[in-house]
């Protein structure tokens, strides 16, 4: 960026704000010679040690500054040609508004995840909440203790699917950020010669026949979002089938477009429409909790019920036919439930595991009235008691990973 001759600072403004950031121990270095689109330095200090991380500052003063706002922020406007030295710098840079009236002094990190772009430049809302004070030192220290970029993709999984015949594997990679077309191929491309190599087993028995041995088969599941995972409604799949693999071994194709040699694409048409269709159908999280809590209120008392009479029947105080007739009755309750919660729409994200730990639940619930339900082949009276006893057991040990996952979402 050029340097603008003649430039100066506000010396009210850069005054005011040397103050503050003193009094809040940091050290204040003014940088008056020229500006470059940076007025200042400060230096953060740890228990009255200087620690050599700097922050870059753009102090702007006077009533102009404070004409344009919303309900909690102020609105700063730039060009492009300081955005992008700031956005360059190899310090942070950091922008403030100070008004020399009540002299308050209102701050935003120069960030992309701030900056809007506008069509004839950018803004910026600085929050008015956000001023200098001690309140800030976690927050500049987070700025000058910069973490590492995520990476563009996480592997969210790799499951071992070998056989004695072939060394497969298969991979679920979430999407980080927006990719192209050409991107998603090039990472397919790299992800498939490294899992090729991979030498995570899923048993010692498959650890010892296949160690350092290349897998003869890859695919890769490919999703935009981690949501798009837990649904799995991925953008792409793609397959990689080793030369060396009998073709008695090789599995089914997808038949999808080739992108370099053995390495298949398929594009799943289908994406936009079914991310649209979970959209649109998705309970809200208070509607999923009422619905999850209702439904457990309402299962519990008659599982405890089908308990308390299975226990009278081991006593021989009911005979097989009253404790027919007495589930047979509760059974509609279950039922209602189990259709309430099954034919409801999509929890939201958020509640996956809770949702899955409720699906479970009510089927266990559901699998103890069964046999009195109408449905299926159910003449032997042993496996009746077999079928009641132990699937209330599981109703019981799953409901406290239910109560679990809920208190998690609540």
């Amino acid at each position: 960026m050029k340097r603008q001759k003649n430039s100066s600072t506000d010396r009210i403004g850069v005054s005011i704000v040397d103050e503050k950031f003193s009094r809040c121990g940091y050290i204040f270095r003014e940088q008056p010679i020229v500006d470059c689109g940076i007025d200042a330095h400060i230096e953060l200090v740890d228990e009255d040690s200087a620690t050599g991380n700097l922050i870059a500052l753009q102090i702007k003063s006077g009533p102009s500054w404070f004409t344009e706002e919303t309900d909690n922020h102020f609105i700063f406007r730039g060009d492009n040609n300081h955005l992008s030295y700031w956005l360059d710098h190899s310090l942070p840079v950091v922008i403030i508004l100070c008004n020399v009236d009540t002299r308050e002094c209102f701050w935003q990190s120069i960030s992309p995840t701030y900056i809007i772009k506008t069509p004839k430049a950018w803004k910026i809302g600085i929050p008015k909440s956000q001023k200098i004070n001690a309140g800030m030192n976690t927050d500049l220290k987070r700025l000058v203790n910069k973490l590492p970029a995520p990476n563009d993709f996480t592997i969210v999984s790799t499951g071992d699917v070998s056989h004695g015949r072939a060394k497969r594997y298969s991979l679920r990679i979430v999407l980080n950020k927006e990719h192209t077309q050409a991107e998603i191929i090039d990472l397919i491309k790299i992800q498939t010669k490294e899992a090729i190599y991979c030498e995570y087993h899923r048993s010692d028995i498959v650890r010892k026949h296949w160690r350092n041995k290349p897998a003869q088969v890859v695919w890769l599941f490919i999703y935009p979002s981690a949501e798009d995972e837990k649904k799995d409604n991925f953008i792409c799949q793609s397959e990689w089938v080793s030369n060396e693999l009998p073709k008695d071994f090789s599995p089914i194709s997808n038949k999808g477009e080739k992108i370099s040699n053995n390495l298949l694409v398929i594009w799943n048409d289908s994406y936009l429409e079914t991310a649209t269709f979970h959209s649109s159908n998705s309970m809200s999280k208070e509607e999923f909790v009422l619905l999850a809590n209702k439904s457990i209120e309402t299962l519990t008392p008659l599982i405890s019920e089908a308990q308390s009479m299975l226990s009278r029947y081991k006593k021989e105080e009911l005979s097989f036919l009253e404790l027919k007739l007495i589930l047979t009755e509760l059974f509609d309750k279950v039922d209602n439930v189990n259709s309430e919660v099954n034919d409801s729409n999509f929890a939201p994200y958020e509640c996956n595991d809770a949702d899955l730990k409720l699906k479970s639940v009510v089927c266990f619930a559901h699998n103890v009235f069964l046999p009195f339900s109408g449905i299926g082949n159910w003449d032997n009276d042993k496996q009746i008691i077999h079928n009641i006893e132990s699937q209330i057991n599981y109703y019981f040990t799953t409901l406290p990973e239910f109560q679990f996952e809920i208190k998690k979402v609540q």
